[in-house]
């Protein structure tokens, strides 16, 4: 079973500029500008849901994270990418500093 993570990490993204964000396979881009519901499959691909009904769910809730994000006039794009592509470090070495 794939493993199902809720704490997917948004990378906003002003303007054009992708940057290195492109380099992540799988992906969801919602554009603030033109905002549409991405694919089931696309959707089970980032989030590695396999039921339908959850990953309708959410889906949904993806959606509305977009669009409070989007109500920010710099940020132009929002992308949903898997927890493996998020490379940071662990809060507790961040304290240690």
């Amino acid at each position: 079973m794939k493993r199902n993570s809720l704490a997917l990490s948004a990378l906003l993204l002003a303007g054009g500029s992708c940057g290195a964000a492109q380099a992540a396979e799988s992906s969801l881009t919602i554009e603030c500008a033109n905002p549409r519901l991405p694919r089931m499959a696309d959707v089970s691909a980032v989030t590695g849901i396999d039921n339908m009904g959850a990953a309708f769910a959410m889906r949904e809730k993806l959606m509305h994270q977009a669009a409070r994000l989007c109500h920010k006039p710099e940020v132009a794009l929002v992308r949903f990418v898997p927890d493996s592509f998020v490379t940071a470090e662990p809060l507790h070495a961040v304290a240690a500093r």
